[in-house]
């Protein structure tokens, strides 16, 4: 069937009208997949496990967390006056590492120091890669074949410990370095 010259421009139309359909229906689709935004759950609330007051400077309250984190089996990667962060590794199976990054600040308060923790747990998986190769002499007698193995530990998780009991038994702990 051939179309007339008066139907040409109310076909390309409606063919516009299918691609910008079909187009916007297709972002908005790939919009919902996409992964939702976690700042809108965000309360910054006053009351939070992240911190406490003590009463000693904040130079005894950092020299305390040091002594309470190395005391469970950290390792200090970085230790100031107001700032520790520490590092603890774990392996729960053959194929997956975790590990938790703690980082204390000590900062001066009105009757002593407030102390802010915050721990970062993070998991890799050990992820092998494998190939081959062979070497040919020509004229054809020798072959000689050998693979090659890869493993290399991946990061597949990474998230902000929210526990309340996790930084109360730190914060127990510390209190007891401080002699409180």
């Amino acid at each position: 069937m051939k179309q007339s010259a008066k139907d040409q421009p109310i076909m390309k139309t409606l063919c516009r009208t299918l691609k910008l359909n079909t187009t916007l229906l297709t972002l908005a689709l790939l919009a919902a997949c996409g992964t939702p935004s976690v700042y809108p759950d965000e309360a910054f609330s006053k009351e939070s496990p992240y911190f406490k007051k003590f009463r000693q400077s904040e130079a005894q309250a950092c020299e305390a967390a040091q002594h309470a984190l190395l005391s469970q089996g950290y390792r200090i990667e970085r230790a100031e006056a107001q700032n520790v962060r520490a590092k603890k590794d774990f392996q729960p199976d053959d194929d997956v590492n975790v590990t938790i990054d703690f980082d204390v600040v000590c900062k001066a308060s009105d009757s002593g120091a407030t102390v802010f923790v915050n721990a970062v747990e993070t998991t890799y998986e050990l992820k092998k890669t494998s190939g081959a190769a062979s070497l040919s002499v020509s004229g054809g007698g020798i072959a000689l074949p050998w693979g090659k193995s890869t493993d290399a530990l991946v990061k597949v998780a990474g998230k902000t410990i929210e526990d309340e009991r996790f930084y109360k038994r730190f914060f127990d702990l510390l209190t007891t370095y401080l002699g409180k």
